[in-house]
């Protein structure tokens, strides 16, 4: 019940995504460049700016590395200073994350051996 331009742009942006996923940049980029010509302006101008950076996206999909746990810890920051605005000092905001990420260990001061020295 949608209109077709839609459905036409809808469909190929779920087959973008499937490619996408499954790291199949030969297909992916196939469909990008054999776009029927009566799509909508938006969705070209979408198309447009990927295929421009054609060298960056394929690189995402070939190689494994990815910022994604970075950016997820950064959010998670982000996310506690609003939360934690009345915090009175810094360390007790690190100690608040830390607990959160469950990475938290105390650390106890080692303990020093004198010695002592014998005349």
């Amino acid at each position: 019940s949608f209109d077709e331009g839609f459905k036409q742009c809808y469909q190929i942006y779920q087959s973008l995504l499937g490619h996408f996923h499954k790291k199949e940049y030969n297909k992916f980029f196939d469909i990008l460049y054999n776009l029927p010509q009566n799509l909508d302006k938006k969705f070209k101008k979408s198309i447009k700016y990927l295929t421009k950076q054609t060298r960056n996206v394929k690189n995402a999909l070939k190689l494994p590395y990815s910022n994604g746990k970075l950016e997820g810890k950064n959010n998670l920051i982000k996310v506690f200073q609003r939360i934690a605005f009345g915090f009175r000092n810094f360390g007790n905001m690190r100690r608040r994350i830390f607990l959160y990420e469950e990475n938290w260990q105390t650390k106890k001061p080692k303990k020093r051996k004198c010695r002592r020295k014998t005349a």
